[in-house]
């Protein structure tokens, strides 16, 4: 299997399920990574990095090697994504006017496609909440969003048992930058949304998105500051 080291670099380029530091801890921001990965790509989502999940690891990665070799790119197909692989990941990003993040997201799959957009990475079918509501609000259609973060959506709806609305969902990179947000936010790589509660307070929502927080399920949660508003904040990104 593969080593701890060479599971952050492909969790990392493959979707950004992991935005850690590359040192080979198995950190609970890996095991999260794990588990959302898992819950993606049909695997048994018990955030423990056995043969099946390696077997998947290793697929993608090769599957995106593959892609690039298509375009020109002179690659082995290893599944290991290492520095040749992120450095003709970035260079086919520049010459396609694609943020040049060396992260294989949906828009960057979709230009290797030849055009034809590959899905975002997440085959849980919200009950409150349609796709398009987790979708960059700058136009450009870019929608990352992973089942963790669309869970915790309908379970916050759920709870509160009045219509939401997911006020931001996923961003591009350059949407965030002109919304303010943090470079690197988990709004960029899916795995978070803000989100206000009709009828609910603000700090309500707090409250209750801290109890899921409490429970592992998500990584931090914040609210009630003048850029907020009414809005709650809630991601499931990595923790070191």
């Amino acid at each position: 299997m593969l080593n701890i080291s060479w599971r952050e670099r492909n969790l990392r380029i493959h979707c950004a399920y992991y935005m850690g530091r590359i040192d080979g801890i198995e950190g609970n921001g890996l095991k999260r990574a794990y588990l959302n990965f898992q819950r993606d790509n049909g695997l048994n989502a018990d955030g423990i990095y056995g043969p099946a999940t390696d077997t998947k690891l290793v697929q993608v990665i090769k599957n995106l090697q593959r892609l690039l070799c298509n375009k020109g790119y002179k690659l082995s197909i290893d599944g290991l994504a290492g520095d040749g692989t992120v450095q003709a990941l970035k260079s086919f990003q520049s010459k396609n006017g694609l943020p040049v993040d060396g992260i294989a997201g949906m828009q960057t799959y979709a230009k290797l496609n030849g055009g034809t957009p590959t899905p975002a990475p997440s085959p849980y079918k919200c009950k409150y909440f349609k796709d398009s509501e987790f979708t960059c609000q700058c136009g450009c259609g870019l929608n990352l969003q992973k089942s963790g973060i669309k869970q915790i959506a309908d379970q916050i709806r759920e709870h509160f048992g009045r219509p939401a609305i997911i006020t931001s969902g996923t961003r591009c990179v350059k949407h965030n930058r002109e919304v303010g947000g943090v470079a690197g936010s988990y709004h960029t790589t899916g795995n978070a949304i803000d989100i206000v509660v009709s009828g609910v307070s603000g700090s309500q929502v707090l409250a209750y998105c801290k109890t899921i927080v409490a429970s592992g399920k998500a990584r931090y949660t914040y609210g009630g500051t003048s850029q907020m508003g009414n809005a709650t904040h809630i991601d499931t990104g990595g923790l070191e």
